[in-house]
């Protein structure tokens, strides 16, 4: 007797997880690629840190106020850092551009999510066809396959983050316009309103994301590489089930979410002494990014095995 269903999501996700596990040298390839991209960040970010605290007394003057910060106070003198902290909300609130951030580690950090993206879009295509069962095993089927299903991979890519934009825009921004504070009673009046607007726009990212995965995992399943078909076969199991997709959405974003919280609560802070203590931390850290990494791919494993159960992957 079964105690889950098959397309429970329990299932869903253990066989998500045993498909990315078939596929482990992929995941430490990922890992590496995105080991190399931190070191690429870690110069700029160095150098910018250096450049701005060197000169300083030990005991940096914070300007006075409880709603005032160190790092708020740091953002506003030190804008060529890490941007200026004015530029970073008028970027969320939908105005303004990058160009205040270009300069130092804040232009670096903006290059470096593009390069990331772009490096998870590419390899994605590999582990969808891997899942489908239809490539054989092996690092370079896997690379060839990711090489194949590039330009498809990309152009799926460009259509989650326009998709994501557009709710962020349509769900939560372009609402919170049209009520004007004055008209509002009671603050929780105001407070329910915004989460009501955040929690709509994350229904809406999740399905634009469970959209994609399902498009994804079908151009895999059928070998052909038309982003449009896929899209519409992905749309189709996604609109026919939402309470199905979102429920795997957010569980898998409680699967990536919650190390982080973890890592911020419990994570170990290195004395800048201690070398036990800085490998303890770069070896956590890694861990915990191989688990993200881990998860992503699982995530398109699950959604792979909803979409059609099918043999399981050859090894990578």
């Amino acid at each position: 007797m079964k105690v889950f269903p098959g397309d429970a999501i329990p299932v869903l996700a253990l066989r998500g997880f045993g498909r990315a596990a078939r596929a482990w040298k992929a995941l430490l390839l990922l890992l590496a690629v995105n080991a190399l991209l931190a070191l690429a960040l870690a110069r700029p970010a160095a150098f910018s840190l250096h450049a701005a605290l060197d000169p300083l007394p030990n005991a940096f003057p914070l300007v006075k106020g409880s709603d005032t910060t160190f790092p708020e106070h740091f953002l506003r003198s030190h804008p060529d850092v890490f941007g200026s902290s004015r530029t970073w909300a008028k970027l969320a609130g939908g105005e303004g551009d990058a160009s205040g951030l270009l300069p130092g580690f804040g232009g670096s950090l903006l290059a470096l999510g593009l390069l990331n993206a772009l490096v998870a879009s590419l390899f994605a295509g590999g582990f969808a066809a891997r899942f489908a069962g239809e490539s054989p095993a092996g690092l370079g089927a896997f690379l060839a396959d990711a090489a194949r299903a590039a330009p498809s991979s990309l152009a799926l890519s460009f259509v989650s983050a326009a998709g994501i934009a557009g709710a962020w825009w349509g769900l939560f921004l372009a609402p919170g316009k049209l009520t004007e504070a004055t008209d509002l009673s009671f603050e929780w009046e105001a407070v329910g309103l915004a989460l009501l607007r955040l929690a709509a726009f994350l229904a809406a990212a999740g399905l634009v994301r469970m959209t994609v995965l399902a498009s994804r995992a079908a151009m895999g399943a059928s070998g052909r590489l038309n982003p449009f078909l896929a899209l519409a076969t992905g749309a189709g199991r996604v609109l026919a089930h939402p309470v199905k997709a979102l429920s795997l959405e957010i569980a898998f974003a409680a699967l990536g979410i919650g190390p982080l919280v973890l890592w911020g609560v419990f994570a170990p802070v290195w004395d800048g002494a201690d070398l036990r203590m800085l490998a303890l931390f770069v070896l956590l850290q890694q861990l915990l990014v191989l688990w993200r990494i881990a998860v992503r791919a699982s995530h398109l494993g699950a959604v792979a095995a909803w979409m059609k159960p099918g043999p399981e992957a050859p090894p990578v």
